[in-house]
């Protein structure tokens, strides 16, 4: 998919989210410990999606107006962003039974969204903002941009032999 030069960066971070997918889904896979897994989750959504969320809540949606604020995937995109805290704060307070499936949400809600956003979220602000607007959003995104959030101590998600 071809994609503009001011949200490069941020579909970049889209295929960082789906590495982090992966390594959860290949944790669950691996049995991997649970509660490693969680933190793991944890430390990406508040230490990756958080930013990224802000910065596209700030740099883009901040631009649209209200008529534009209404369009689906705009809604879908804020709504997203709204279950990624929330699935944060279950993951946060679960006991391990309850782990896996919430662990399962939280990847799919992660591939689910990349799709959202890089399908239908990013060719409407490419198409609704106005070049100025997107030069703006550019240095904006250039600044917030995550370069980097995947060390983890442990690659639970690599098979143990």
């Amino acid at each position: 998919m071809i994609r503009s030069e001011q949200l490069k960066k941020l579909s970049w971070e889209h295929h960082d989210a789906l590495k982090f997918a992966r390594n959860v889904a290949n944790g669950l896979n691996h049995n991997a410990d649970l509660n490693q897994v969680r933190s793991y989750a944890v430390n990406i959504a508040e230490n990756f999606l958080e930013p990224h969320f802000k910065l596209e809540e700030n740099s883009l949606i901040s631009r649209l107006t209200e008529t534009q604020l209404r369009n689906e995937a705009v809604v879908e995109v804020l709504k997203q962003h709204r279950e990624f805290n929330l699935l944060k704060n279950r993951l946060q307070q679960a006991e391990a039974a309850d782990l896996r499936p919430l662990l399962d949400q939280f990847r799919e809600l992660l591939k689910i969204h990349v799709n959202l956003e890089e399908r239908h979220f990013f060719p409407f602000i490419e198409q609704t903002l106005s070049e100025e607007q997107l030069l703006q959003a550019e240095r904006e995104i250039d600044v917030g941009h995550i370069v980097d959030c995947s060390n983890w101590p442990d690659p639970f998600w690599k098979p143990r032999y």
